[in-house]
């Protein structure tokens, strides 16, 4: 697909990218999977919170996706159906952090999600397992022999895959963790997709909070707050929800009182969706005021910010002197 392609695929529904998917186009699908990651992303850091467990499971879904994209009966609701898909692995993730679940039954859970899906009986039956199999082809031999171990061979368990590859059953799960990532990023580049148009939009709303948040330092919280609908209907995960600027206000109030700094790192951005991951700095005098870092939800409105959700990360353990 040339670039002319690429741009005409952008403006294409939903319906058309699932079906140029299913002919075997590997570029409709990395172009609907990115259309809709910053929804994904959204939901997952609602569910799961500011964890590695949200990007996770957003990688799980474009694995699963892409192995039962046959199945799907209505390509026009593809949006749902990823929602759907996510919110299982969201659900599989909150399962396997139940206290009460020993390792033989988190695996158990896990195996039975494995087997369900059946992604590599699926993956070799469709047009695009060459694509796959040329992303796989990147990771690290022994990613690599790990997933296929896993995923495309007899799906044995990580204690059998350890005694083949003869390493501790965890680095087994961290292989496997590791590699959902980079497949799925893998999958994407291998796609070709330039996506010019959509890095110009996540630089510009990065660059744009950047100063955002940098002006707070000198006095800026009036004109940043500017950006923000009067209504805004603002959470703060595993804290207070309400309507109002003003609440967002007083959170700033609070950091930059206490000399914290917020330094934007990465966005992700789609339409009216933009998910922005960020660190704290927090003052040397007073090194635990705010956890490490965060990731903030947007959904932008006709001139402003209508939706707000703070997600944070887990603060570290002090140290006692």
């Amino acid at each position: 697909m040339g670039q002319a392609g690429f741009e005409h695929g952008r403006g294409q529904p939903d319906a058309a990218l699932v079906m140029a998917a299913r002919f075997g186009e590997p570029h409709g699908f990395a172009l609907l999977f990115e259309r809709y990651r910053p929804q994904l992303h959204a939901i997952a850091l609602s569910m799961l919170g500011y964890t590695g467990d949200a990007e996770d499971a957003v990688h799980d879904t474009f694995l699963t996706a892409l192995a039962r994209l046959d199945g799907l009966r209505d390509p026009a609701a593809v949006g749902g159906w990823l929602h759907s898909i996510l919110r299982n692995h969201c659900l599989m993730a909150l399962r396997r952090r139940r206290p009460r679940a020993g390792p033989a039954e988190t695996e158990r859970a896990f195996r039975e999600l494995a087997d369900e899906e059946r992604i590599e009986s699926r993956i070799e039956s469709r047009d695009l397992r060459d694509w796959v199999w040329a992303a796989l082809a990147h990771l690290p031999e022994m990613q690599r022999a790990t997933v296929m171990l896993r995923y495309f061979g007899s799906s044995p368990g990580y204690e059998q895959i350890a005694a083949v590859l003869g390493v501790p059953v965890g680095t087994v799960r961290s292989r496997l963790a590791d590699a959902k990532i980079r497949l799925s990023e893998l999958l994407l580049a291998s796609a070709g997709l330039p996506d010019r148009e959509h890095h110009r939009l996540v630089a510009e709303r990065l660059a744009f909070y950047t100063e955002e948040y940098r002006s707070l330092q000198h006095g800026g919280k009036e004109r940043v707050l500017a950006h923000y609908a009067e209504d805004l209907d603002i959470a703060f995960a595993g804290g207070p929800r309400g309507i109002g600027r003003h609440i967002f206000g007083e959170a700033i109030d609070e950091d930059v009182g206490a000399g914290v700094r917020h330094q934007p790192v990465r966005a992700l951005a789609s339409a009216n969706v933009t998910v922005l991951e960020g660190d704290f700095v927090n003052p040397p005098e007073n090194p635990f005021h705010c956890p490490p870092s965060f990731a903030v939800v947007l959904v932008h409105g006709e001139r402003q910010v209508r939706l707000m959700r703070i997600h944070t990360s887990e603060r570290p353990p002090r140290i006692e002197e």
